[in-house]
């Protein structure tokens, strides 16, 4: 039955990709699929005061996928967050596009920080329970699709977003900066969705369940290091990329030997150093453009 239902999920996500491939504009995969800008919305942040106890707070399908439902408890404990959430209607994230992978939880502060809070996972069901904290006191939660699982930044897939209940104990703030929420095409910007790895999952067979996982976090794995080579962490964090890249080699021979559950952690492990690898190429590209503003003309 298990395998059943991951066969239909898979097909879901065929079918999706290739529907999705007609009504995309073909010359220029730089286009987003979606014009509508889910951030511009306001984002209410709500301050968990310690000592008031657990609350609870709506989580709402956004635009992109109105069917997702579900809720939150929260508590401000001592120096953290607890956060207990479980969703429903989730689909899979490919359906917003083959470079898209997994779903990520985010903390939105009300200066428009956002902070990840970790993957958020779908079942064969299409549900999802979770339990994190965040560093932070006051915020609200966004989901987003992402290409692999430690992005620094979310997309403006936005799937998914907190709301206030009337019995929600707590300060409502407004979220003001949404500087740090990137537009759509970021992962795209110096390598086209069509080249990333993930491309190829349409093509894949349909699978049992720890297969299709595994296959999964291997994807991540190539996604991440592909992203952060298109970056220039090749120049700008060779030694970081290189340790990406041995995971990743050592993650592709366990899986050719069907060894799922020990690739997994080594997959994992190369989409981390990627991400890093990538930052830092960021980080000095960044550097580099405001040195450059002062230079004379």
């Amino acid at each position: 039955m298990k395998t059943l239902s991951l066969r239909l999920v898979v097909c879901f996500i065929c079918l999706t990709a290739c529907a999705l491939a007609q009504v995309a504009p073909q010359p220029n995969d730089h286009v987003p699929i979606y014009t509508v800008t889910v951030v511009q919305r306001a984002l209410q942040a709500v301050n968990f005061q310690r000592h008031s106890g657990p609350t609870d707070i709506d989580l709402k399908g956004t635009v992109l996928l109105p069917k997702a439902e579900g809720h939150a408890t929260v508590e401000a404990k001592n120096g953290y967050t607890k956060i207990d959430f479980n969703l429903k209607k989730l689909d899979p994230p490919t359906i917003f596009g083959l470079e898209f992978l997994t779903y990520v939880l985010w903390a939105i502060t009300p200066d428009g920080k956002a902070v990840n809070l970790g993957e958020v996972i779908p079942n064969g069901a299409l549900k999802a329970n979770m339990s994190v904290t965040s560093p932070y006191s006051t915020f609200g939660l966004l989901i987003t699709a992402e290409p692999y699982f430690s992005v620094p930044y979310p997309s403006d897939v936005i799937v998914v977003e907190s709301a206030v209940r009337p019995d929600t104990i707590g300060r409502v703030e407004e979220v003001e900066a949404k500087a740090e929420l990137l537009p759509r095409g970021q992962y795209t910007l110096n390598i086209r969705a069509s080249q990333l790895a993930s491309a190829n999952m349409k093509n894949q067979p349909s699978v049992s369940m720890e297969q299709y996982e595994a296959t999964t976090e291997l994807y991540q794995a190539r996604n991440a290091i592909q992203i952060a080579r298109a970056d220039g962490a090749a120049q700008a964090a060779a030694g970081t990329l290189a340790k990406a890249s041995s995971y990743l080699d050592q993650a592709e021979a366990a899986y050719l030997k069907k060894n799922y559950k020990g690739m997994i952690d080594t997959a994992r492990q190369a989409v981390e150093a990627a991400s890093d690898a990538r930052m830092i190429a960021m980080r000095q590209k960044k550097e580099a453009g405001r040195i450059n503003s002062f230079e004379p003309n």
